[in-house]
């Protein structure tokens, strides 16, 4: 006598049916993190220290799944598996920002780790080395356990050892990140107020003389962005290398200095003083001719 009930059959059958490519789709999403890893890649060639590679394919992965869950939540057929396929949609939520966070503190982790690594912007700003110095240590113990357990999913999810999830570490992280780039700005600021031609380099140019303020010749390359008929300082030899003689132009020609500038201290100040002394100089040299 089942025909005497065919509407409710269909309606049945139709139902597991659609409950059933539900769980198929479902369990698609499962088994495909359940195998994909992060790249992780040695930073610099240096044994230990680690960074995330391409992430294109995860984040491709990660949006379609994303989509393909929203599709099944607005399904009729959803009331069996409901309550598994939110978990995943929140699983995936948390993965993507966790991602975003992950490669904005990789992305300013590696630009002030190359700063930092100077003993010279270490000592010019102590407190900023030691704020970093605990994101540093943050980040080094988290790409060790990715490297360690690179699946995505139980590497985003599982809460570090001090039971902080990896989101709200890195939220931390970056806050502090922002802080000190902050911070160096500030720094920076100051350096190109006390010498104003400074203006004319970039952050990167400006910290690359900064990181070597015990090394005078380290100006060089960046004369010519700083003067504009300057290509490079004559400095002196052997115990009088850290002296400024005279300054040459492009094509070649020197012109000395009527005094000799110390180039010690404060890079802002003794170059101040090599500008004094190059006007003091091209003054004098006008008057000898004139005369």
């Amino acid at each position: 006598g089942v025909m005497d009930f065919k509407d409710l059959v269909q309606d049945t059958s139709g139902g597991a049916s659609g409950e059933a490519q539900l769980e198929a789709s479902l369990l698609k999403i499962q088994s495909g993190w359940e195998v994909c890893k992060f790249m992780v890649l040695k930073h610099r060639d240096q044994h230990g220290l680690y960074i995330l590679g391409a992430l294109d394919e995860i984040f491709t992965l990660l949006e379609d799944n994303q989509v393909t869950l929203q599709t099944m939540l607005g399904s009729r057929y959803i009331a069996g598996i409901q309550t598994r396929v939110e978990e995943w949609e929140r699983k995936l939520s948390i993965l993507s920002e966790t991602l975003d966070e992950w490669l904005t503190c990789q992305r300013n982790w590696m630009y002030l780790e190359n700063i930092f690594g100077a003993e010279d912007i270490q000592k010019q700003l102590p407190a900023e080395s030691q704020k970093f110095l605990v994101v540093d240590r943050s980040w080094k113990t988290i790409m060790h356990r990715t490297f360690d357990e690179p699946l995505v999913i139980t590497a985003t999810l599982t809460p570090l050892e001090s039971g902080s999830s990896l989101l709200d570490t890195f939220l931390i992280n970056n806050k502090i990140l922002e802080s000190i780039q902050k911070s160096l700005e500030d720094y920076l600021e100051t350096k190109r107020m006390a010498f104003p031609r400074f203006y004319f380099l970039s952050n990167d140019e400006l910290l690359e003389i900064m990181s070597q303020t015990r090394d005078p010749h380290a100006v060089q390359p960046h004369m010519g962005k700083c003067f504009d008929a300057i290509k490079r300082i004559k400095f002196g030899e052997g115990r009088a290398a850290n002296e400024i003689l005279g300054f040459i132009d492009p094509s070649g020609e020197i012109v000395m200095l009527s005094t000799p500038v110390k180039a010690e201290g404060a890079v802002e100040a003794w170059l101040l003083a090599f500008e004094k002394g190059m006007r003091g100089s091209l003054y004098d040299k006008i008057l000898s001719f004139l005369s």
